[in-house]
């Protein structure tokens, strides 16, 4: 039975342009909220036959064919790796991918939050003759045939999110509106196009330039969570679940794992906000735990043990559940411990 004053989980894509912009954020960086769109292509970006660059990372980098229901990540050349290393390197990610996916479908946070990850990922077994076909739409430095794999798409947020984010978050002067005409300009600028949201945890503020704001893979520092009123404990407690399943049913140490708010399209006229966990580079060659957790953009998704000491106990707590669950008992709490003194080290 429902509180008969809990915000509705439908939305119209059109009406929601008529509610605050905090208001819309709340409702809609949920987990189980569908946004109808008013037609089925309305975020689908166009004009371009090109590959669209979405994400970029220090082993490979994600690409995008507008109208295509998948990337491709093409994996980096690196000093002493030739390309047959690459292609064994994308066919194991691809395994690991789909394992992972499997296990979120299955699997259900006891905060709440659904977490899922992409599916069908598969190595590009003709990689050389598929990069050919595409060199001269590959956006540079990248437009060399190396090896990849693709997977399914996560879906950008709705438009409508991406106009209450640049309300609610664009630099501006404290108590002034921003004109329509500007909110839409830089809504439509090249890459804002593909609107992901990351919950940045131990991100305690985020400043923000007008020449480096955009709505790709666009963070959301604690402070920016608290004041639209997102539950960022439900968060941190469904992120060290997550942490926790992979470490310890996957042996997984996810170096580059991501966490965004995103869409998956359960059909043609149906968008359902889900918050999605991508394996940007996992790896299982013995990588310390708690090292692994500190890399800046990992680190960037769990709350901080000192400025945020209640919140990271609640990571904490979830994270070493999970372990216990597989009947793991020390470990987890060797690699908390070892991951504060290295934070009270650093970090000081």
């Amino acid at each position: 039975m429902s509180d008969a004053s809990e915000p509705p989980r439908h939305y119209l894509e059109s009406t929601l342009d008529d509610l605050p912009p905090s208001y819309v954020l709340l409702n809609a960086l949920k987990t189980g909220v569908s946004i109808f769109p008013d037609s089925h292509n309305l975020n689908a970006p166009g004009g371009t036959d090109k590959l669209i660059e979405l994400d970029y990372g220090s082993r490979s980098c994600v690409v995008h064919k507008p109208g295509q229901p998948f990337v491709v990540k093409k994996l980096h050349p690196r000093f002493g790796f030739n390309n047959h290393q690459l292609a064994k390197e994308a066919a194991t990610e691809a395994m690991q991918t789909n394992e992972v996916f499997e296990y979120f479908e299955k699997w259900q946070s006891k905060s709440g939050v659904s977490i899922r990850a992409p599916g069908n990922a598969k190595c590009i077994e003709n990689w050389q003759e598929f990069w050919n076909a595409h060199k001269d739409s590959l956006p540079s430095p990248w437009n060399f045939p190396t090896p990849a794999l693709k997977m399914d798409m996560i879906y950008p947020l709705p438009k409508a999110v991406g106009r209450a984010l640049i309300q609610q978050f664009y630099p501006k002067r404290e108590g002034s509106t921003m004109d329509p005409y500007v909110v839409e300009e830089i809504l439509n600028q090249y890459g804002n196009q593909h609107c992901l949201v990351q919950p940045c945890l131990g991100l305690d503020v985020r400043p923000r330039k007008p020449g480096d704001f955009s709505l790709n893979n666009f963070e959301l520092s604690l402070a920016d969570m608290q004041s639209i009123g997102i539950n960022v404990a439900d968060l941190a407690a469904a992120m060290g679940e997550a942490f926790g399943l992979l470490h310890y049913s996957r042996r997984l140490f996810c170096d580059g794992i991501k966490f965004a708010f995103g869409t998956s399209l359960e059909n043609k006229q149906h968008r359902h906000s889900s918050h999605i966990v991508n394996l940007d580079e996992t790896d299982e060659d013995g990588l310390v735990m708690a090292d692994t957790m500190l890399e800046p953009d990992i680190r960037k998704f769990i709350p901080s043990p000192l400025k945020s000491p209640a919140l990271y106990n609640v990571f904490k707590d979830a994270y070493i559940g999970q372990a216990i669950l597989k009947e793991i008992k020390l470990l987890p709490y060797m690699v908390m411990k070892n991951y504060e003194r290295r934070v009270a080290r650093e970090f000081l």
